[in-house]
């Protein structure tokens, strides 16, 4: 019992730098940081299941924590630096609001989930604590989407908003089912090769600037 508390408090220490990583891409200004912020989260997300596999060990834990690790650590984050060397104009992250003001509403939004889910909430599996901090990390993501006007940067709030689903399901449920999760790592990879061929192919079309979201609208006739 002693030894199931103590993985616990690893994996909520685990879960909080999910939370960080989340956090300081808001404070962040080069896309290949974000894509390194974006990497450190999934390997962070990959350990996390790992440990639960330590604990109640199912084979799809650990091929969750595999394909997490192979996928959202090493696959995705090579794609998206493919992309970005191929755009080459697209290093900086433009954003609507400065640093300061995203920092401050990232911490408001964590603690209107803390507040919102504080009480009256069960959990059926291991954290209530990593619950509250994947629905934080899927705010966050929806709010670097709304806010930032490169598109692969809304592509990287994609992408984190699914870690915060995905870290969500593991902490309701010990995860799904292994053909579950190996469809939805294909869907991502598809959605991120589709848009980066998407972008360079405006780009050398219109020799547009593909990656901000403000150009793209003005290309529509």
């Amino acid at each position: 019992m002693k030894d199931w508390m103590d993985l616990l408090y690893v994996m909520d220490f685990v879960s909080i730098g999910i939370l960080i990583t989340a956090i300081s891409i808001n404070s962040l200004s080069q896309i290949e940081a974000w894509i390194k912020a974006y990497m450190i989260n999934s390997w962070l997300l990959s350990l996390l299941i790992f440990f639960v596999a330590v604990k109640n060990p199912e084979h799809h834990l650990y091929v969750a924590s595999t394909l997490t690790f192979a996928s959202k650590g090493v696959l995705l984050p090579f794609f998206l630096k493919s992309i970005v060397k191929q755009m080459k104009n697209v290093q900086v992250v433009e954003t609507y609001l400065s640093t300061s003001l995203s920092l401050i509403i990232s911490g408001i939004i964590i603690a209107i989930v803390y507040v919102s889910l504080g009480k009256g909430i069960f959990v059926t599996g291991f954290s209530s604590f990593v619950l509250k901090i994947s629905v934080a990390v899927i705010l966050i993501g929806l709010f670097i989407m709304i806010t930032r006007r490169s598109a692969i940067a809304q592509i990287l709030g994609l992408l984190f908003m699914e870690n915060g689903v995905f870290l969500a399901g593991f902490s309701l449920t010990f995860g799904m089912p292994s053909i579950v999760e190996l469809g939805v790592v294909f869907d991502l990879l598809m959605i991120v090769i589709i848009m980066g061929v998407f972008m360079v192919q405006i780009k050398q079309k219109f020799s547009s600037d593909a990656a901000d979201m403000d150009q793209l609208t003005n290309l529509k006739g």
